[in-house]
């Protein structure tokens, strides 16, 4: 009987109910309910930000990736660029190795003024890649912080071990001959270490003893 019906959830209920789930680590249960909100909007910025994460520690990495880039897109339509350049930061925690998510805060954060941070992101996205054993992606990041901000220390010298282990020594050298000539103070011991552990032996132990 009509009498006996259950009401409708509103969206508002359904994803107090999830936000209530995720808090308490049912992730299946807090994935279900956002999915469910975003029946009525697949384009929730909000919505697709929360279940991104849940998604990518369930196993459903593409999901969680297409959530986040859904986010993002629709802060930046919406002129909200801020919002986006933190749907992007978000993203980078859950998908380090996502190269895309990296390239993108850079450019938001160029487009928002904060160079800076532009080039931090690109930096720590090429260090990830090195350390994951990907140097093509390594150095393409890492190349674009120094189209950015060229002779970047921390870039310069990320890219260095990148180029010497993957064939390249010339390149390198010369990115450390570089910074030995633009660089003065401390900051040479940093550039000689970095050096001394690309290349070991006694000279440049050294001359990084000296520097």
């Amino acid at each position: 009987m009509a009498l006996f019906s259950r009401r409708q959830k509103t969206r508002t209920e359904i994803l107090a109910e999830a936000d209530r789930a995720r808090a308490r680590g049912k992730l299946k249960k807090a994935a279900s309910g956002y999915r469910k909100a975003l029946e009525s909007d697949p384009t929730d910025p909000y919505v697709n930000a929360k279940l991104a994460p849940l998604l990518a520690r369930l196993g459903d990495s593409a999901g969680g990736v297409r959530c986040f880039r859904t986010a993002s897109k629709k802060h930046l339509d919406a002129g909200f660029t801020d919002r986006a350049a933190a749907v992007a930061l978000a993203a980078t925690g859950v998908f380090p190795l996502d190269a895309g998510f990296r390239l993108e805060l850079s450019r938001l954060n160029v487009l928002r003024g904060r160079r800076k941070d532009a080039v931090q992101a690109l930096v720590e996205g090429g260090e990830a890649q090195a350390k994951a054993r990907r140097p093509e992606v390594a150095v393409a990041l890492l190349g674009n912080a120094l189209e950015l901000e060229p002779w970047h220390l921390d870039a310069s010298l990320a890219l260095v071990p990148v180029l010497a282990w993957g064939g390249n020594d010339s390149g390198a050298r010369k990115i450390v001959d570089g910074l030995l000539e633009r660089y003065r103070g401390p900051v040479r011991k940093r550039i000689r270490w970095t050096a001394f552990r690309v290349w070991p032996g006694l000279g440049t132990f050294w001359r990084w003893l000296r520097s």
